[in-house]
């Protein structure tokens, strides 16, 4: 919930909001034509649309107007409906102060990783991008391989990154793990890296310059979103009065690239 768009938010508490009072309509229903004093006897269209308008009174404790419950059933039930609707309104108004306090975090990933030239070897490397306009600090990177082994048990390698953290995140930063003879991928053939089903788990942390509050995000790259032979292309460029841009979109683009021989298995 802390993580949905607004709309969407708002869109799952308005559905939580309508189920809830057709589950207690449904309930006070099941009291019988009685159940609720001051019920118009009509058909049972008529009695859900009045009970529904009760059932939105009690929730938001608004009142309930000209119908009163009249049996012990019907009585249990109103209690019930007025702690949920107390209870509800506790827990959205914590989401929402929850969801404003946060920070917007939109940190983006490409959507492929490659493993690229890379001071005369090779490199593992992705590249993330800061999707808003607010600044983050003390930006530091964190990449595990995960393998499974041939007994079927999990290993996993801290990979050594040619830098782990920047001071500051205005643009764009490609991070890089050079294949060397201490790395767990020199020497591997691709079979043996799909078949060892190699994930790469990703963890950013950061400081929201405006907030002063840290921050985390997550990803991980499986083997079929790793290419093999390519870099990526330049993203950075300058306008006419000499601002340094970044475009978001352009993250993902990648190019063919020539891998040393020693290095092209």
């Amino acid at each position: 919930m802390l993580n949905l768009s607004w709309t969407t938010f708002f869109a799952c508490v308005l559905g939580s909001y309508l189920l809830i009072n057709v589950v207690f309509t449904g309930l006070y229903l099941l009291g019988g034509p009685y159940a609720l004093a001051g019920l118009v006897d009509g058909g049972l269209l008529s009695r859900f649309g009045e009970i529904f308008s009760y059932s939105i009174q009690v929730l938001t404790t608004l009142g309930s107007g000209a119908l009163q419950p009249a049996t012990i059933f019907t009585k249990v039930v109103f209690a019930l409906e007025a702690l949920t609707g107390t209870l509800g309104f506790a827990v959205g108004a914590a989401l929402i102060f929850a969801r404003i306090s946060n920070p917007a975090v939109k940190i983006l990933f490409s959507r492929r990783a490659v493993i690229a030239p890379y001071d005369g070897g090779t490199a593992f490397m992705f590249r993330i991008v800061n999707g808003r306009s607010n600044e983050f600090i003390n930006v530091s990177a964190t990449v595990t391989l995960a393998m499974t082994k041939k007994d079927g048990k999990r290993s996993f390698h801290q990979l050594t990154l040619e830098r782990n953290s920047v001071l500051l995140f205005p643009l764009s930063w490609t991070v890089v793990h050079p294949i060397t003879k201490e790395s767990p991928l020199y020497g591997m053939m691709a079979k043996e890296f799909a078949a060892a089903q190699a994930e790469f788990l990703v963890a950013i942390t950061a400081t929201d310059q405006d907030l002063s509050k840290d921050v985390y995000v997550r990803h991980s790259y499986l083997f079929s979103e790793i290419v093999v032979g390519a870099k990526f292309v330049n993203v950075i460029e300058r306008t006419p009065d000499g601002t340094v841009v970044v475009d978001p979109a352009r993250i993902h683009e990648i190019e063919k690239a020539e891998l040393p021989q020693i290095a092209a298995r």
